[in-house]
């Protein structure tokens, strides 16, 4: 966090007025996690819900009133000839099986933890998102710049080819080329242009679209460390998808016992009063138990029933794991490999296409090779640096993946 906020405040250094201020990744990825965004808000919502249904669950059910007139003899509905009539009320009470209510709130908390730790992965989801659309806009921004200065290039070739094609020098076909390998270069431009609006959009959809329009700096920004294959691999179980599975199974667990809390009787209690005019008022008070003696089956089924749920639970979270464990290996071995081929590049593949095209240069100032060859030479030492650029940027890509599953390193 501490390098998230030296990033953060170098970003707001003072800038031309006309100038809008460079959106570095980091205040890129704190915007989006300021904005109230509906997509992680979505499982508080889920979560507030649950927790309040589990303390709806924990109360005793509504007694249940009474009040009627009893014995009523039908001859002459005088109430006061029969010493049974009476006007009586009574009030019902039902107490649910066993630790039914409890068990009920407990399962409903754990469904909670469940939506809460979907909400943390949502919010790591959005962090890499952030990174991807930002790195991807860093990289288009990086490779029109190349393009257009090796444009530039080409285009005072172009001169050098009219004007040697003047002198008798050159041929005509020389001008040509060069004219076509311009207007791929600036066809490649716009289709630079093209995807970088693409990835403008992407990024807007979490840091608004002003902020999203804004210039990125100019160097490569700099992620948390990776951790090391075991720690990384031992990190995962502390991935929110795995917490959010943990929860689940905690609830399944407890859906067991509610289930078993069907072999055990449910009571009630009701009182009576009955009020008799001129006679003495009678009262009554009794228990009711509802036993399950005829639903044996029905309920060996429900615990089974629950018991296959916990195991689906435990499946689906080893699965999650070994799909999180194959997604660390694939982006460690990638992270590994593009090292390989970006030192290989800086060492070797760039310089030497640096100094093929001044040797081609300096060979055609001598006569010494043919035009189409100097060309041919700007345009691979141009592939070679949209080809390191693009391997510098897939890295910190594969970074942030990997990232995504272990968490930052603070």
């Amino acid at each position: 966090m501490l390098v998230q906020i030296l990033a953060l405040a170098a970003s707001f250094a003072v800038v031309a007025d006309d100038e809008p201020r460079p959106l570095s990744l980091p205040e890129a990825v704190l915007i989006a996690q300021d904005a109230n965004e509906p997509s992680s808000s979505v499982f508080d919502a889920r979560a507030d819900a649950l927790v309040q249904q589990g303390a709806a669950a924990d109360t005793l059910p509504d007694p249940v009133f009474s009040a009627a007139i009893a014995n009523v003899p039908l001859s002459d509905l005088d109430p006061n000839r029969e010493p049974m009539t009476q006007a009586r009320i009574g009030v019902r009470q039902m107490f649910p099986r066993g630790d039914t209510r409890r068990l009920t709130r407990e399962q409903r908390t754990a469904e909670a933890r469940a939506m809460q730790a979907s909400r943390n992965m949502a919010d790591r989801q959005i962090t890499l998102s952030v990174r991807e659309a930002w790195l991807e806009i860093f990289y288009l921004d990086q490779s029109a710049d190349l393009t257009r200065e090796r444009l530039a290039v080409v285009q005072d070739l172009a001169e050098v080819a009219l004007s040697a094609y003047s002198t008798g020098r050159n041929n005509s076909h020389d001008v040509t080329r060069v004219d076509l390998e311009e207007s791929i270069l600036e066809a490649r431009l716009i289709d630079i242009e093209r995807s970088r609006d693409q990835a403008v959009a992407d990024l807007s959809r979490f840091v608004t679209l002003p902020a999203a329009r804004r210039p990125l700096p100019d160097v490569l920004p700099v992620l948390p460390p990776v951790p090391e294959r075991e720690a990384a691999l031992e990190r995962l179980a502390g991935h929110p998808m795995i917490q959010s599975h943990n929860a689940r199974i905690d609830a399944r667990e407890l859906g067991i016992d509610l289930a078993l809390q069907e072999y055990r009787p449910a009571w009630g209690v009701e009182a009576g009063y009955g009020l008799r005019g001129s006679r003495s008022d009678i009262a009554s008070i009794g228990v009711s138990v509802q036993m399950p003696l005829f639903s044996r089956d029905r309920q060996d089924e429900t615990v089974a029933s629950a018991r296959n749920l916990r195991r689906a639970a435990e499946l689906e979270r080893a699965a999650t794991l070994l799909d999180m464990a194959q997604r660390l290996e694939r982006e460690l071995a990638q992270l590994n490999r593009l090292g390989e081929s970006a030192r290989l590049y800086e060492e070797t593949v760039l310089p030497r296409a640096r100094e093929t095209a001044e040797s081609v240069l300096l060979a055609y100032q001598n006569e010494n090779a043919d035009f189409a060859e100097l060309v041919r030479s700007e345009l691979a030492h141009l592939d070679a640096e949209l080809a390191l650029l693009r391997i510098e940027v897939d890295m910190l890509l594969a970074q942030s993946r990997i990232l995504y599953l272990t968490g930052d390193i603070q």
